[in-house]
């Protein structure tokens, strides 16, 4: 009953000061929709785009020596990479730079804070997130439509602009390495050929995989016309023939062991030397093809580095706006009329309670 009765007396105060209340809150509205029209018209352009894989940028995927699929879109390292440049204040940097925008939001360039303020000018309209569908979407809002449109499309090229060059500069510094292994090689390879020169003109080496096979050869036909002459001078000997055939005989048979002689020095001479050549040899092979490949490591490279990449797929291109993402004039207006209505009644029923409490005698009795 005592509820009820609580309930009449507040619709009793209601009543009582409706009028008062619908007045103010007429006064209120119309003064927040005037206000309202005098706010500037803000204009939402938005440009949608998947990260493109970094595979495309590998040489190995370019010129189908890997093992490994392409993939044409990116994994959630190449949107967190996108991300973090959208978010960068290079990117933010390079549109107030290239739009003018300390005096496109009346910012003074030359006071102190100007950069921070213009930073933070601009994060107030731009946006950039990852979709639930894991697309990232850009948006900027300005005032005027075709500026935000050129803005959005801009932001959107100069972050692929920006990841690509992330991507070139790793494969500049693998060119630039590759570059360097490649002078080494060529400066150890005239060591070694040098060397090799040094070694053949030392022991008379001039073929290490033939010339072995000439000397055994030689020295075994030197060794049967020296085995055939003693014996044919032993014979003529034990006939009797004359002596000036055996002279000449004998004299075949001491050019013979000459021959032998210097083929056995030279064959001698030979063995030292061809161990240490086949080993330079065997080097020289190996780092001659080790830099055959290198070369054409840094060519499938250079390949890569000039060749047109991208590191997002474009989905949707930003447009001029056709209507205003803000301000909505009549949620404000509504809004305000139901603060106002709400705080006037809680006002209301606030002085209607305690009307009838003299606060000056309860200030002098404290």
């Amino acid at each position: 009953m005592e509820q009820r009765e609580n309930l009449l007396d507040v619709l009793k105060i209601f009543f009582k000061w409706l009028k008062p209340i619908v007045y103010l809150c007429i006064g209120i509205g119309i003064g927040t929709a005037a206000i309202s029209l005098l706010l500037d018209n803000y204009y939402e352009s938005t440009t949608t785009f998947y990260a493109s894989s970094i595979d495309q940028a590998k040489p190995g995927q370019i010129f189908g020596t890997s093992t490994r699929d392409v993939e044409f879109y990116g994994n959630d390292r190449d949107n967190d990479r996108l991300l973090t440049i959208a978010e960068s204040n290079e990117l933010v940097d390079y549109m107030v730079n290239t739009f003018d925008l300390y005096a496109h939001y009346d910012i003074d360039s030359t006071k102190e804070r100007a950069a921070f303020n213009v930073r933070q000018k601009f994060n107030k309209y731009y946006t950039v997130i990852k979709t639930k569908r894991d697309a990232i979407e850009l948006s900027i809002e300005d005032t005027d439509k075709v500026l935000a449109a050129k803005m959005v499309n801009a932001a959107r090229n100069k972050i692929d602009e920006l990841a690509i060059a992330i991507v070139k500069n790793q494969l500049q510094k693998v060119k630039l390495s590759l570059e360097k292994n490649i002078i080494d090689k060529n400066d150890k390879l005239k060591v070694l050929g040098d060397s090799i020169t040094v070694l053949k003109t030392r022991y008379g080496v001039y073929n290490t995989a033939t010339q072995g096979e000439v000397f055994a050869t030689r020295i075994l036909n030197a060794d049967a016309q020296l085995a055939r002459q003693s014996a044919k001078l032993k014979s003529l000997k034990a006939s009797g023939a004359p002596r000036d055939t055996l002279n000449k005989i004998a004299a075949s048979i001491a050019g013979h062991e000459g021959e032998l002689t210097s083929l056995q020095a030279l064959i001698q001479n030979f063995n030292k030397g061809q161990g240490q050549l086949l080993v330079l040899e065997r080097s020289q092979k190996e780092m001659s093809n080790r830099l055959g490949q290198e070369k054409v490591q840094i060519n499938q490279l250079l390949t890569a580095y000039n060749s047109e990449i991208s590191a997002i797929n474009l989905i949707e291109a930003g447009t001029i706006p056709l209507i205003k993402s803000r301000p909505k004039r009549s949620l404000i207006v509504i809004s305000a009329v139901l603060v106002a209505a709400i705080f006037s009644f809680i006002g209301i029923l606030l002085f209607e309670s305690y009307k009838d409490i003299d606060w000056k005698e309860m200030i002098k009795g404290k």
